[in-house]
């Protein structure tokens, strides 16, 4: 197994598991927190769009899918400011179009199916050195966001109102919040796809909140449960042959199953 490391993709393929599954579970707990989960959704939909016109049209995927996901969270929130809107009922609509503009993409250009299931499993190990750095770049940045904004996050997750009135842009942080999870849906289905995005963002993040007395705790065991998963799941994928994406499902899934059936012991 250590032989398979010293393999080029094998090497960046666990470099940016690592990394996404120490970071990217901070946005899974800001999904959690400010109940943005049909945004998920819209997301979802939106990285399958940008995916279905790279393979279309000969794009890079990766950055593609990454510009469709940003116009749809621009296009969502100035029509939710302007035509007052709610936010889940505009991410509903956009996630009917997108997939039916993805779907028109793929019948119209003859994407190959097996090029169009990629976007459902992922490519983990087809990733450039330049998609590895903007992995990276990105976790940075998203752990540098939670340290810095720290104390006015926890004051909007506990009462929007109460925070804006106590001076906190919570409006701001909403935006930037949708902003950065826009960006890991994208990086996070590049990597293990649209249908096991779940293990990498919410599974660490909902595991945390079983278990953690605090937001600080949450975040913390978040990133240190999507760190475990992606690492355990990546070595277990690597020693019985079977994608790196269900590796970290399959791990994810086993942990939440014993810490809920215990904790639901424990409380009754």
């Amino acid at each position: 197994m250590l032989e398979m490391l010293s393999l080029p993709p094998i090497l960046k393929g666990l470099l940016v598991l690592a990394f996404a599954g120490f970071t990217f579970p901070v946005t899974g707990v800001y999904l959690l927190r400010m109940n943005l989960l049909p945004l998920r959704f819209m997301l979802m939909h939106g990285a399958i769009l940008g995916g279905a016109i790279a393979l279309a049209m000969q794009y890079n995927p990766f950055w593609t899918t990454m510009l469709v996901n940003l116009l749809m969270v621009l296009l969502m929130t100035k029509t939710s400011r302007s035509m007052q809107v709610d936010t889940g009922q505009i991410s509903m609509f956009m996630m009917v179009i997108s997939i039916s503009l993805a779907f028109i993409f793929i019948y119209k250009f003859n994407v190959p199916a097996q090029d169009t299931l990629s976007l459902l499993w992922g490519s983990l190990f087809a990733l450039s050195w330049h998609e590895v750095i903007g992995v990276l770049a990105f976790s940075g940045l998203l752990l540098a966001f939670q340290f810095q904004y720290r104390r006015k996050l926890r004051a909007v997750f506990f009462d929007r109102e109460i925070a804006f009135s106590s001076g906190v842009n919570e409006g701001r942080l909403y935006y930037t919040i949708i902003l950065l999870t826009a960006i890991t849906v994208a990086a996070a289905m590049k990597l293990i796809g649209a249908l096991l995005l779940d293990a990498l963002l919410l599974l660490p993040a909902l595991i945390a909140s079983l278990h953690a007395k605090s937001l600080r705790g949450v975040i913390i065991w978040s990133c240190l449960w999507g760190g475990i998963f992606s690492l355990s799941g990546f070595f277990l994928s690597l020693a019985i042959d079977i994608p790196a994406s269900s590796g970290v499902a399959l791990m994810a899934s086993v942990v939440f199953l014993v810490i809920y059936m215990n904790h639901k012991r424990f409380k009754s």
